[in-house]
Formats: C-alpha cells, structure tokens, sequence
C-alpha cells in the first residue's frame, strides 16, 4: 500500500513526548543510509526469534521510520500504523500474539492487508536518559508466543542498537571537535608545566612559522621575548598551583624573527600534569590602540588649528569646549564662551529649535542643518552644522559640533533665489523651459517647466539616454536624434517643431530648440529651451486640414464626372462575364460582402439539377452532402468575417445519376480603394477522381509503413534468437545451456506474440478502428525487454526507470514498438566494452505525458545530423547493421497519435530522446 492509502486514527503518546522527540533529533540518525551494525542486529533478532520480518524502527512526530528492516519492503509508515508506538509507552516489553483479537488493532491496514500482521514482539531503545527512541521488534504473519531465552535475547539485542547509536553519536562528537581543532584561526594546545607543547593545532604554523616538529621539539621559553620570560615563568607556577590564567599577555616570536602579541587563556589539570590552552593573535588590535592615541593627539591638534567653529557640549546645551576661531568668530574669547551655553548664543525667538536640535541629537546619535546664532555685538551670523553624539564609557555623553559661517553666502543665495522665481514665473506663463545636458558628466537638468510639460513629477531626473523617447516614434523622433546628435558633433544649432507623448500618454506639439559649447574643439555642453506649442499647432493643422479637404470634394466631384462616364463601360463588361462563366464546365458565382447568392451559372443548374429559384433561396445547401454542412458553413463564415480567401473540399449531388462527388472550392473577396468589400467571386471544381486517387496513395503508404514496423520489430527477436543460440553453442556446462534455452523458449514466445500483435494491428487498419489500450509501463518494459534479452545478456545492460505516473491510455502494439525502439537503438549505438545503461521516466507536466529515453552510448552529432535524425533511411554511426526505419517510424507513430518527439545528444555523451503525449 501506498502511505496514503492508510486509514489514519489517533495514536497514544508517551508523557515526556517533547523531550523524547528533542533527544532522537539530537542522535542525527533519522534518515540516514543503512548501516551494516544494525542489519546485522535485525538479522540476528529474525534468526532468534525464528520470524521473517525483524525491524530497527525510530519512531519521531508522525511515522515510524526503519533504521533497519529485514523481511519487509518500504523505508516508513504513518505512525498511526505503527505498533511499536506502544512499544515506546514505558521501558518494559510489549507483545501481541493475535493481532486480529487485539482491539486496539484489529482494523489496522497492516493487520487487514499487506503484509498481514498477526504476531508482533518488541523492546523500546531506551537512551541513558530514559528516553524511548523507537524499538527491536520481530514481527509473523502467524499468531505465536516468545519464550523466555527469546525474549532475554530479544532485550539483549534491543540495549545493544541503543548503544550503537548512542556510541555513532559519541563518534560524531569526536570528529565535530577533532574538525573545531584543526579548523581553528586561534591557537589551541596541550602543554605541560615543564614548558613544552604536546600537542598544537595548525593555526600555530599559520600564525607563528614554525613547522610543527620545531615547536614541539622546542622549549617554549625559547620563543619568548626576553623582556616576558619572567612574567611567564610566573604564570606558568599559578597554573602549577592549579589556578587559571585569563588573558594573559606574551609577545612570541615568529619564523621570520618578528614577534607577534599573543594573548591567552589557560586551564591545568593537576591529576595529569596538563596545560589546556587558547591563544589569539592580538598585534593589530594592539596597534590600533596605540594608532588611536595617536589619532587622538592630531585630532586635537586640528580641533585648536580648525578655521571653523569646532566644539564640544553636553546634552543640555552647555559648552565643554570650543576652538579659538570659533570663539572669535562669535565675538568672544576662549575663556569667556565657555562659560556660556547654546541658549546664550541662539536668539530668544529659536529656542524651540534648539530644544528639537537637543532631542534629535540624543534620539538619533547625529544631526545636521542650519543654525543662526547672535554675536557679541548683536548682529546675527548664519551657520551650517553637522553635530555627532559621543558615548564614552569613563564619562557622560556629549557631543561634537562642527559648524561653517555661511552668512554672506546665505544673502547671495537670497537674492539669487528671488530673480530665479520671477524668470521661473515668466516662463510659466509663456510655457517655456529650459534645458541642459552636461556631456563631460553626462547629466541631464530640466527647469520645473520643462518638467510640467513632460508631465512627470517635480522630482523627476531626467536621463540622456531616455529623454528622446519622449518623443513619438517616427518622423519626430528620428528628426530630433538626427539634430541632437549633429549639435553634439559639429555644434550645429536646431529648431525643430516635434509630437512627443507626455508621461501620461497624452500626444501634444513641442518646439525645441538645441545649442552647443566647445572646449579645444569638443562639445562640453548643450542647451536650450522647450515650448509647448500644441493650441498654435492645432490651430495651424485645422486650417491646413481644411484646405486639404476642399480640394478632395473637388477632386471627387471630378471622379464623379469620371464614373457616369464608365458605367455604360461597366455594363457591357458584365454581359461579358456572364457569357464567358456559362460557357465553361465549372460552377462559377459571385456574392455580395455579406454573403447573399448574386449569380451563379448554368452548370451549377445541370448539375445539380436546382432551379434559380430554389438555388438563391437555399444557396449550395440542398446538394451539399449532409456531413459536409457544418464545417463549410464554418469556413464560409470565417471567411465573411475576416475577408481571407475561402477554400473548401465538399461533396454535391450530381442529378444525373445522384452520387456524390468531391469539389474543391475557392473564393476571393474583391475590394475597393478603401479595402472594403464589395463582392466575391468563387467556383467549384470536379476533384473526385484526384481525391480517389490520393486515398489509393494512402492507402499503399500505411501498408508500407505497416511492413517497415514488421521487419523493424521481427528484427530484434530474431537477432536475440540468433545470439542466444551463438551463447548455447559456446556453453559449457549444461547449468548454462538450460538457462540459454529458457531465454530462447522466452524469445520465441516473444517472437509470436509480436506476430499475433502485428496481425491486431493490420486488422485495426483494414476495419479503420483504431482502439486504445490501457497500457502499463512497467509491462511494456518487460515485454521489451524479453524481445531483446539475448542482446541485454551479451551486453550486461541495465534498463532503470521512474515512473511518476504509471500507465496510458494508447494503441499497445504502437506504444510497445516505440519502447522497442528507443531501447533497441540504446543496444545497438552503445560503447565498446562499456554496458549500456538506460533509463526511462514518466511524468505529467501541464496536462501533457512526458517520456523520456536516456542512455550512456556513442550520441549523434546534432551539428551534423540533427536535422537528419527523425527522416527516413538516415544513419549516423558506420558498421552497424542499420537501415535507418526505427527513428523515422516512431516520430510517424507518436505524430499520429497527437504526440511530438525531441533529441537532445552529444558524441560520445548518449542521447535523450523526449516524448510528449497531449
């Protein structure tokens, strides 16, 4: 059974069920690959018990999964299955000699089906923490009873699997620290107090140098710094004295004669005279140190140096300390601002700010802006500033302020921001803007009103690459690419009046103008400006439309003229027409657009024996052969529909003798200038005897075919026939050539079966009902493999399949002579003395059957062949008995059936061929 075919119950639960889980997780043996100690134990357990299924079983939220299973297929089932869930309950051993008497599993799927339950015997494996992890158990499909010695041995076998994983678990352990051990960048080692190291992991090599022997070899004093011997000849008495060292400082020296700061931690163990250790190289960090004492002492000189205003205060605004430039330039001396605090020097009326100023700095850690501050005179100084928060563990946090005096700048900025919004405000009004492209930084700056008019949102930045594609494809966009790039290169000046499409898809008129700045002879810069001139454009195109369209209804009051003058002409080419249809013996008729019969000529009326009156009122209808009706009605209309030419085969209804016979129709619509439709004209064709003749031609090729799929599949039966009796000759012992001729009886039968199906198959196509079988693919593989097993033998070949979805519906001996193929071919094409191995899957994917054919041969070179591989008397590798049928056959079968087929291959790399089934 399937794991969802089980009917699922509830199951009992230890009471330490969380923490017995947490420790079966912590083993890491659940879903690990067999391991031989343990099939030995359940092995030994089924021979004890004399039972012929014994299981390892490992028992976690929501199956019961085998560790290791003798005598039963399958890897787990749900726990709701399983009856080593009572097992785990307690410690004790848990039997059930009748499991169809016993409540508790009498409607059990393993007891009521495969693989029929009836006696079951099992110890829990309880870790040294009593904790069950799953059981031993032996199970029978015959009700029985333990004796004692088995039960003792059964417990015995139980504590021995508990060990076993307890001690992988130990091993895992090992090997975890064993890999911390080498894989370390600190240094680790075992010493004594005598001064030398036992044992060292590599990171001693790849900090220090030294090779490994050198240092064990060493005293270790010998690698010290002279000016350290003493104070580590004194930690090293501690650790005698059983205390530990922390973060003890030694300078050891390397291979090159450098010395590098170590810094340790160490353990003795007293009872074995052993130093346990842990270093870690800390020379940069103590060069930082000594780097940031330094830094800190420039840092203080550029503080006292700085132009600015440097400075320092706490979190209520009061100086700490302040530069002297920046104390002269608010007017003060050094000694004299310090006493004073922000709020002194911020004007009554910013207050607030500061207060802000003062939360944001110690919310965020840094601020930055602009600050107005009042000098000692009174006149007020303008300042940016950006302030950082600094937390200092020996002292309370303060903050370190740098500010810019940027009055003067600030009143320029002024002044020019106010004659900016009044040219801004000119433009707005006249809807000009401007423009600029900075081709040495390649940045591109639109005005506000150059943004309006694209339509795209006052932070829009504009890109050099993607400006023109604001503008309409065409003639709009090629003119403006074609000036732009000629301003770019030759500095040529334009003024263009272009369509372009704004951000919201509306089309208006822009004119854009474009100039060019040159440095030593290159374009460093282009400008201009950007107008929307879409109401005088509009305006301009009306009247020009209105002019254009007084000289059409001139020009077609002339045509006019022109046509009185020709319909005299017309009618006398349609008398014309009607007599030429009449006299030739094919049907010939027009229509009007929508369909409507207008003529039709007097073969049609002998023919089919209708009068004028019956044939408009009913059309073709009345000779059509009635299964004809439907689908030329749907053709007709789609011709209607679409005004593509109409052609069709149906069948009329000759008068004279009432047979029906096939026409092949055609009908094209005629248009006018304006490509509407203003008539059709269609005939009908006598094709019967032709299509007679192609059903002949048919006919003759599906026998062909039929004959190319009996020599193709005859063919491999009785080349195994062949081998198998060449192997009979060669045999020895009469073992050997009893088992030839059980594979020749096999092949034999498989060459008659595969004649009675070919025969099936010819009847199928003589009755032209062609049935579909249910067709496993499991079987298919092994009929195919009985056809070819004397070649699968000489070979040693494998076959290997994964099958996602097991059967079909499909026409068997088709579906078995393309299998045929694809493994005959895989025997055929395969390496020298390399076995072939071959593997088939099945799967659905987007409602379609997918099969694959893969195997490890000699491939096709798709370069060369691919194009050649599916078609007929084509192969591709020399010296095999080939004919070139079985590829071009199977495409032939699968393209029948609605399927397609595909080759992905590679020299020397096998082939995949893929089938896909709607």
């Amino acid at each position: 059974m399937e794991k969802d075919d089980y009917p699922l119950k509830a199951f009992p639960v230890p009471e330490n069920e969380k923490q017995r889980l947490r420790a079966l997780r912590n083993y890491g043996i659940l879903d690990t690959p067999a391991e031989f100690e343990f099939d030995r134990i359940t092995e030994l357990a089924s021979i004890v018990c004399d039972t012929p299924i014994s299981q390892i079983t490992l028992v976690d939220e929501n199956r019961q999964w085998f560790k290791s299973s003798k005598g039963l297929d399958g890897g787990e089932t749900p726990r709701e299955l399983a009856f080593c869930g009572y097992t785990i309950l307690n410690d004790a051993y848990f039997e059930v000699e009748d499991a169809t008497k016993d409540e508790r599993f009498t409607d059990n799927a393993l007891v009521t089906g495969a693989p029929n339950i009836r006696f079951y015997a099992g110890y829990p494996l309880m870790d040294p923490n009593g904790y069950a992890l799953g059981s031993l158990c032996v199970i029978d499909r015959e009700p029985k009873v333990l004796t004692e010695k088995q039960k003792r041995a059964l417990n015995l076998l139980a504590q021995e699997v508990t060990s076993l994983i307890v001690d992988r678990r130990l091993r895992e352990e090992l090997r975890s620290f064993e890999k911390l051990f080498k894989l370390s960048n600190d240094l680790v080692f075992i010493g004594g107090i005598d001064g030398y190291f036992r044992k060292i992991n590599p990171a001693f090599t790849k900090i220090l140098g030294w090779s490994e022997e050198h240092i064990l070899t060493t005293s270790s004093f010998e690698f010290y710094h002279p000016d350290d011997i003493e104070n580590t000849a004194t930690e090293l008495r501690k650790l005698a004295d059983g205390r530990a060292t922390v973060n003890f400082l030694q300078r050891f020296k390397t291979s090159t004669g450098d010395y590098k700061t170590i810094q340790w931690t160490s353990t003795p163990e007293p009872a074995s005279g052993s130093i346990f250790g842990i270093g870690r190289d800390v020379s940069e960090l103590i060069l930082k140190e000594r780097q940031l004492v330094l830094s800190e002492e420039k840092l203080r000189t550029f503080f006292e140096n700085s132009q600015g205003l440097m400075c320092t205060h706490d979190l209520e605004g009061n100086f700490i300390s302040v530069n002297g430039a920046g104390a002269s330039m608010l007017g003060y001396s050094a000694d004299e601002i310090i006493k004073l605090s922000l709020f002194e020097i911020i004007p009554q009326a910013r207050h607030e700010f500061l207060r802000q100023y003062l939360k944001e700095i110690k919310l965020n850690g840094k601020a930055h802006g602009q600050m107005v501050t009042r000098h000692k005179d009174g006149s007020t100084r303008i300042w940016i500033y950006n302030n950082s928060l600094q937390n200092d563990i020996a002292s309370e946090p303060y903050v370190i302020g740098n500010g810019v005096d940027i009055t003067d700048r600030h009143y320029l900025e002024q002044t020019l921001k106010r004659t900016s919004q009044m040219l801004e405000q000119t433009n707005q009004v006249a809807r000009v803007g401007g423009w600029e492209y900075d081709v040495i930084r390649n940045k591109m700056f639109w005005t506000s009103v150059t943004k309006e008019i694209h339509g795209v949102p006052a932070d829009y930045e504009p890109q050099a690459a993607t400006s023109l594609d604001f503008y309409k494809e065409g003639e709009s966009r090629e003119k403006l690419t074609a000036a732009f790039n000629k301003a770019l290169s030759e500095g040529v000046f334009y003024d263009e009046e272009l369509q372009m499409i704004k951000a919201d898809g509306d089309e208006i008129w822009v004119r854009a103008i474009g100039n060019a700045e040159f440095e030593h002879g290159r374009c460093t810069r282009l400008y201009g400006t950007f107008q929307d001139i879409d109401a005088y454009k509009h305006g301009e195109l009306a009247l020009k439309r209105s002019i254009e369209t007084q000289e059409r209804l001139n020009q077609a009051l002339f045509d006019h003229i022109l046509l009185i003058e020709e319909q005299d002409k017309t009618i006398e080419k349609i008398q014309e027409f009607k007599f030429l249809a009449d006299s030739i013996p094919q049907i010939v008729w027009t229509s009007k657009p929508d369909g409507i019969l207008e003529y039709i000529n007097k073969h049609w009326l002998e023919y089919t024996g209708l009068s004028e009156e019956e044939t408009y009122e009913s059309g073709s209808a009345r000779a059509l052969h009635p299964d004809d009706l439907e689908p030329d009605g749907k053709k007709w209309k789609k011709a209607l529909h679409t005004g593509k030419p109409y052609q069709a085969e149906v069948r009329f209804k000759r008068a004279t003798d009432g047979t029906y016979r096939w026409h092949l129709g055609q009908a094209r619509a005629m248009k006018d200038e304006r490509g509407r439709i203003v008539k059709w004209f269609g005939s009908y064709i006598d094709v019967d005897e032709y299509k007679r003749a192609l059903d002949l031609e048919n006919k003759i090729s599906q026998f062909e075919d039929f004959n190319r799929i009996v020599a193709h599949n005859l063919r491999g039966p009785a080349g195994s026939i062949h081998m198998i009796l060449e192997m009979l000759s060669d045999a020895e012992s009469e073992v050997e050539k009893e088992d030839y001729l059980g594979m020749l009886k096999l092949s034999s039968s498989t060459l008659i079966e595969t004649l009675n199906e070919l025969m099936k198959v010819l009847e199928v196509r003589n009755n032209k009902d062609l049935a579909y079988d249910f067709c496993n693919f499991e079987s298919v593989v092994k009929g195919v493999e009985a056809m070819l097993k004397g070649q699968m033998v000489a070979k040693k070949a494998t076959i290997k399949t994964d099958f996602k979805i097991a059967a079909m519906e499909f026409p068997k001996m088709y579906l078995e002579s393309i299998f045929y193929n694809m493994i005959s071919n895989s025997l055929k094409y395969s390496k020298p003395d390399v076995p072939p191995e071959i593997n088939i899957t099945s799967a659905v994917e987007h409602g379609q059957i997918i099969l694959t054919f893969s195997d490890n041969g000699l491939g096709i070179d798709m370069a060369r062949h691919g194009k050649d591989v599916f078609k007929l008397n084509k192969v591709f590798h020399s010296g095999f008995d080939s004919k070139g049928v079985g590829l071009f056959m199977t495409k032939t079968q699968i393209e029948t059936f609605g399927g397609r087929i595909s080759v992905t291959s590679e020299p020397n790399a096998g082939a995949t061929f893929t089938i896909e089934f709607k």
